[in-house]
């Protein structure tokens, strides 16, 4: 019972909440029912399909569904590929620096595509209209598609040119990889300079503010706040509870981010700055190659070795910019890098190149080479291509 009858009985509230449901109901069924076909399609994709390693390249789309084309590891033949996901999740079919995206499908039907490693998968199949097919053909030769070297396959049974091969993970081998994906620094920007840690409170600098999710429990318990005093002040007495609901829905994110600051985030700034201040650095050598999300990779190498070393341990780390710029102030793709930090508990170590640091979003973690997962990932990151005789 809503509308006049509602307000008649005194229970004119329920006007608001009709309005959100009416409203918010549709969409998220509609949005449920997409992914619940997505996943059905996806599961049958990866139970038919092996997953194949292609050279691959974005297509400009404006504002559209993403769009890219790969190259067929065994056939040559360029797949255009318009990209079915969340706005944003855009990011993933982006095959960035190293020029390699994973498929699992086929071509005329549609398949799973992801960045190398295979994690965040994505439903796509090809352009509705053979002129937009054919023009993002036209537009990935131009791009030099068809010239680009095919990428190492990561599942067995998938016929490899360089087989009896395993991918090259030495220093020198990674180093080249960086160079050849290197991020340049954001429309030529100054470097994005922080507080310094070792001299101002913790909260001074923005990194570590974002990471302790004080911010967003903060925004929306003063947004509870504020909107339980409109309603107390200005709509108590008219039956008017959308601020109630509003202050309701901050209240629960405040209560969220609370848990989470509580939980997650303060611990690991306090982790984070405790190591940042350490005062004796360990030098490393290092190469830095795009993660397979939106960060990037530190992989960390003996200071005082040759090219042919393998690496000791990698660091997932926050790109240096501002969220509006992230790569602004980007660091040299190969170099030395001095690790703070203690490896009693966690460990946790916070790398600086050129006295800058790069705030790190895990735990330092030796590499094991032996580990086939760490070789996949390894080569995923360098793009697959490299390879060196078992």
């Amino acid at each position: 019972m809503v509308g006049p009858p509602a307000d008649e009985a005194g229970i004119g509230w329920l006007n608001d909440i009709a309005v959100f449901c009416v409203g918010g109901g549709p969409v998220t069924a509609i949005v449920g029912v997409a992914a619940l076909v997505n996943y059905r399609r996806m599961r049958r994709s990866l139970s038919a399909h092996p997953w194949l390693a292609c050279s691959a390249v974005a297509i400009s789309s404006g504002q559209g569904n993403p769009r890219a084309a790969l190259r067929h590891p065994q056939t040559g033949d360029v797949i255009p590929l318009s990209v079915r996901t969340l706005p944003q999740r855009y990011h993933l079919a982006n095959p960035g620096p190293g020029g390699v995206l994973w498929w699992c499908g086929d071509a005329r039907t549609g398949g799973v595509l992801a960045q190398p490693g295979g994690e965040h998968l994505l439903w796509a199949r090809r352009p509705r209209t053979g002129r937009t097919r054919r023009r993002d053909v036209l537009t990935a030769e131009r791009q030099g598609l068809p010239n680009k070297p095919r990428p190492w396959q990561p599942q067995a049974g998938v016929d490899d040119p360089i087989e009896g091969r395993e991918p090259d993970l030495s220093y020198a081998a990674m180093a080249e990889a960086a160079l050849r994906q290197v991020i340049e620094d954001e429309d030529g920007t100054a470097p994005h300079r922080e507080p310094d840690i070792r001299a101002v409170p913790w909260w001074r600098v923005p990194a570590l503010l974002e990471i302790s999710y004080v911010w967003p429990a903060v925004v929306n318990a003063a947004f509870a706040i504020t909107m339980v005093l409109t309603w107390w002040l200005l709509a108590k007495d008219q039956d008017v509870v959308v601020p109630l609901i509003l202050a309701a829905l901050s209240g629960f994110n405040a209560l969220r981010f609370g848990r989470r600051m509580i939980t997650q985030g303060m611990p690991a700034v306090k982790g984070l700055v405790r190591a940042a201040r350490a005062p004796v650095p360990v030098p490393k050598r290092y190469v830095l190659l795009p993660g397979l999300d939106d960060g990037l990779v530190l992989v960390l190498f003996a200071a005082h070795g040759g090219p042919e070393d393998l690496p000791e341990a990698a660091m997932e780390v926050n790109p240096p910019g501002t969220p509006r710029h992230p790569k602004r102030g980007m660091p040299p793709a190969v170099g030395t890098v001095d690790l703070h930090g203690w490896l009693d508990a966690g460990p946790t170590v916070v790398p600086r190149i050129d006295g800058r640091p790069l705030w790190p979003r895990h735990e330092y973690e030796e590499v094991n080479l032996n580990d086939r997962r760490d070789r996949d990932y390894f080569t995923a990151l360098v793009g697959g291509v490299g390879a060196k005789a078992t």
